[in-house]
């Protein structure tokens, strides 16, 4: 008797718990919440996560700009390495922030999953256009990175990804550029969440050449014959060929550019470095009144003092290098405070550090000084001279300063008297 209750009782619990689970899995799905996304979207993510110089680090480092306070943002203004800023390329590229991942993630999970669609098959070149890019500034900066199993840690469970030698990664990059710039084909697939050129395809294969002819001169002097080769490579290919196809990001008043909004909330502690402002002065640089400004005092975000902002060339005075805040009185010709900040400098928050100011990565500027290098070496056939790529080159430049803003432009008579 004592058994038959007890398998009565089983038999009642198992009935109520088989009850309780009907439908229990699918009660607890979101109808509303995505189980699939696409590929396109990781492209685009990638696009905007691409790291760009903060002002303590390269522009620093190239005397360009200068923060003359002390603490670890002054690190690069006396050679001291500080692992903060040293590391941000890395940290930015690889890793990305708990919200946006990692340009490196996102497009190696976007291969993964169109490789061998042949309906995917220009965003599946455009990412290994853009992923060369990605590895092109980190083996620039640091030598040696995770390449072969980067991105891996989801996909393959590499977690620990190993070092790879950078002129291995430079030799895959050359074929990875070679090879995606050619399969582009305009008759097929047209991305357009692509935010640089709208998923033209005919500029991404230009964008792919002109990133070869950058690889390219990388080598001139490692291995002249293998630049030559390269480059003659990416010229019959076909770069770049006028600012129309620059790759840049476009900011606007709600998704402001972060670098301009940095600089903006701090700008009594940033300075345009002496060295740089010389240069622009001494050379007669028209493009001088769009980069430095003088200010009242040192302004915050966007104000009524800009209004005021003097941008006569010959009021500009870049900060000293080399000084702190301590020790700049003791700078030859100090031309004293300034409010909370110093008598020099700043960026011109109208045009070159407007919170809408673009982020540039690569342009038909650049690209035509690298061509006039390679002609200088004989690598080039087709009519144009050094001399002809250099001015193209100074020319797109000056012009590129009306991408800040529609009034910055520098007429053809001052640039051809700045060339002369």
């Amino acid at each position: 008797m004592k058994n038959i209750v007890i398998i009565l009782i089983a038999a009642i619990c198992l009935t109520i718990v088989s009850s309780c689970n009907k439908g229990f899995k699918e009660l607890n799905v979101n109808p509303n919440s995505p189980t699939t996304l696409d590929p396109a979207f990781l492209f685009s993510s990638a696009e905007f996560g691409t790291h760009a110089a903060t002002m303590e680090t390269e522009p620093t480092v190239v005397q360009q700009f200068i923060n003359p306070f002390t603490g670890i943002t002054a690190a690069f203004n006396f050679n001291v390495a500080n692992q903060t800023y040293t590391a941000a390329n890395w940290n930015s590229t690889y890793s990305g922030t708990a919200a946006v991942p990692g340009p490196v993630k996102l497009l190696v999970q976007l291969l993964s999953q169109v490789k061998g669609n042949a309906a995917r098959t220009n965003l599946y070149n455009e990412a290994r256009i853009w992923k060369a890019y990605q590895f092109m500034m980190l083996v620039d900066t640091y030598g040696d990175v995770p390449y072969s199993d980067a991105g891996q840690a989801y996909l393959n469970t590499v977690y620990l990804p190993k070092y790879d030698n950078q002129q291995t990664i430079y030799t895959d990059l050359v074929n990875e550029l070679t090879t995606a710039s050619a399969a582009l084909d305009p008759t097929k697939d047209i991305v357009t969440a692509d935010v640089f050129y709208g998923g033209n395809v005919a500029q991404w294969k230009k964008l792919g050449y002109s990133l070869l002819l950058r690889i390219g001169m990388r080598y001139s002097k490692f291995d002249p014959a293998k630049a030559q080769s390269i480059v003659q490579a990416a010229f019959a290919g076909g770069v770049m060929t006028s600012n129309a196809d620059n790759c840049y990001l476009k900011y606007n008043a709600t998704y402001v550019n972060p670098v301009s909004q940095n600089i903006a909330l701090l700008a009594n502690t940033y300075y345009l470095a002496a060295p740089f402002v010389n240069q622009l002065k001494n050379s007669g640089d028209p493009r001088l009144k769009y980069f430095s400004a003088k200010y009242p005092v040192p302004v915050g975000a966007p104000t009524a003092s800009l209004a005021i902002a003097d941008t006569v060339s010959a009021d500009q005075f870049g900060l000293p290098v080399g000084y702190s805040s301590a020790t700049l009185p003791t700078a030859p010709g100090f031309r004293g405070a300034n409010g909370s900040g110093y008598n020099y400098s700043q960026v011109n928050y109208s045009f070159f550090g407007k919170l809408t100011a673009p982020q540039f990565f690569v342009t038909y500027a650049q690209t035509q000084l690298l061509l006039a290098e390679a002609a200088l070496r004989g690598w080039l056939t087709g009519g144009s001279n050094a001399a002809t790529y250099y001015a193209n080159g100074v020319k797109a430049g000056m012009d590129q300063m009306a991408t800040y803003d529609p009034s910055a432009v520098i007429p053809l008579a001052a640039e051809n008297s700045f060339l002369n």
